[in-house]
């Protein structure tokens, strides 16, 4: 009778054992199926920004060029040039803050910072060089300021 009892526990644990192992297997397949699925979200996410920078920046542009023709022409009056003034501050500000949002994901670690170290490093470096007076104490653009001091040291 023990012999019996013996072999009935060790098939009822064998069949246990097979049952827990064939979940463990099925949950790693499922979390393997999680992972590529949030990498591609990631992806989407900076596609997404990306997108947006070069929108506003495309924007930005146009609306610097804009300045300097009007400048350069001497035709318009202060009133017109005080509107492509506000149209030039409205595009700068929408895109510093597409640029600002990359960098505090990148501070986040959301999206990896070796990604864009290498396509962004001169560019943020740039922005603030060029536009000193948008990125002094009470700027609202520090996660700029944090990523290129960050890149800048490195």
């Amino acid at each position: 009778m023990s012999f019996n009892m013996d072999i009935g526990t060790f098939i009822i644990a064998a069949v246990g054992a097979w049952i827990a192992y064939s979940q463990l297997k099925k949950i790693n397949v499922q979390i393997g199926i999680a992972v590529e699925n949030q990498k591609t979200d990631s992806l989407k996410i900076v596609l997404e920004i990306e997108t947006q920078m070069n929108s506003r920046k495309l924007e930005f542009d146009k609306a610097a060029k804009s300045v300097r023709e009007a400048k350069n022409k001497g035709t318009l009056d202060e009133d017109a040039l005080e509107i492509l003034g506000d149209y030039f501050n409205a595009t700068k500000e929408s895109y510093f803050n597409a640029l600002d949002r990359l960098c505090y994901c990148i501070e986040k670690d959301y999206i990896s910072d070796k990604d864009w170290r290498t396509e962004y490093r001169n560019l943020v470096h740039d922005i603030i060089s060029s536009y000193e007076e948008d990125f002094g104490e009470a700027s609202p653009y520090n996660n700029i300021k944090k990523t290129n001091k960050k890149w800048q040291q490195s």
